[in-house]
């Protein structure tokens, strides 16, 4: 990660700002995440061991409800933590898509954290592990949440259902996040560093 290209990604605050998708969630979202502080602190402590500035990026996209539900706590625990964050929208910035997608990456978000020499400490993908069973029980109650999925791009019909059903999807995962999937987020970023 060279600083030009670090530089070429969004400050959270202008990213939320111009979201195309779920602004008002993700804002709402933006102020009732609160990253725990033992994990502020343990990034604060693993980050300083590494050549100075550590640095977080995001690759996403704007559509991606895994990346408006985490971006939230992210923010809030870089921050804390002293460590500067960029997001970037793949479709528009797509170094770091390619990047991932070169090795076999294939979900968004994408977090990296970048030592100050440019090398990656680590990387997560798309959510924290423990959620998965949990959206998977949910879609298999709603076998019509795939069915509109696989239809929404040739039928307007079905790609406004599923926007409703998505929209539902989402809050009940903001559920999911606010009562305990945050600190999952967080638990795992600090085994980044280890």
């Amino acid at each position: 990660m060279t600083t030009e290209l670090f530089e070429r990604g969004y400050n959270a605050d202008y990213y939320v700002k111009n979201l195309r998708n779920y602004r008002s969630l993700v804002k709402k979202w933006m102020d009732e995440a609160g990253a725990d502080p033992t994990d502020v602190k343990l990034v604060q402590e693993r980050a300083a061991d590494r050549p100075q500035p550590v640095r977080a990026t995001v690759s996403t996209e704007d559509w991606c409800g895994d990346s408006a539900l985490n971006l939230p706590i992210l923010n809030d625990l870089f921050t804390k933590a002293g460590i500067e964050l960029r997001i970037f929208r793949g479709s528009e910035i797509s170094d770091l898509k390619e990047l991932y997608e070169g090795e076999g990456v294939d979900h968004i978000p994408v977090v990296s954290l970048w030592d100050g020499d440019g090398n990656e400490i680590g990387r997560w993908v798309e959510a924290p592990q423990a959620i998965q069973p949990q959206k998977d029980a949910w879609k298999a109650a709603r076998p019509r949440f795939m069915e509109l999925y696989a239809k929404r791009d040739s039928d307007p019909k079905a790609a406004g259902e599923f926007a409703k059903l998505y929209r539902e999807f989402l809050e009940t995962m903001a559920d999911w996040y606010r009562s305990g999937m945050w600190k999952e987020t967080t638990g795992e970023i600090v085994e980044l560093f280890s």
